[in-house]
């Protein structure tokens, strides 16, 4: 991949004939799966399962069947993941997708407060804390209460 979302996003709408688009891109396009995506986030931000599945409070079976693809998570499940490398918020997106569910979306409150966290390079507890005490569910439901603790 050579192009960015941003720039392919604006070939597409300048594109008069869409086979052509998706010819001259076809190098572009991702076909992995959720397994590959994650393996090759650990290879990139240099992280172990083991480190990133604890730093996301993860059940360590249900974390590496994740990795493995075994598993098919939820968008929470997710989220902790990517706090628990930390990811950029593109990469987030990218494992999201990857995943089936939705991306991060601007207009949420939710969302922007975890693209924040993302953003700044906070821990899951501490965005847990600040979804509670923006009223927002945590993404670890064992958190509404405010103590952080499991």
């Amino acid at each position: 991949m050579e192009k960015t979302t941003e720039e392919l996003l604006n070939e597409l709408k300048q594109a008069k004939v869409l086979g052509e688009f998706i010819t001259e891109n076809e190098q572009e396009f991702e076909y992995c799966s959720l397994s590959e995506i994650l393996t090759q986030m650990l290879e990139q931000y240099k992280k172990s399962r083991i480190d990133v599945i604890k730093a996301a409070r993860l059940d360590y079976t249900y974390g590496y069947q994740i990795f493995d693809g075994k598993k098919r998570p939820r968008r929470e499940k997710l989220l902790q993941l990517a706090f628990g490398f930390p990811l950029s918020l593109e990469d987030t997106n990218r494992m999201l997708m990857a995943g089936g569910v939705n991306s991060l979306y601007i207009r949420n409150k939710r969302d922007v407060i975890c693209m924040y966290c993302l953003h700044k390079g906070m821990t899951l507890e501490e965005c847990n804390s600040y979804l509670y005490q923006m009223e927002e569910e945590t993404l670890t439901k064992e958190d509404n209460d405010g103590s952080g603790e499991k």
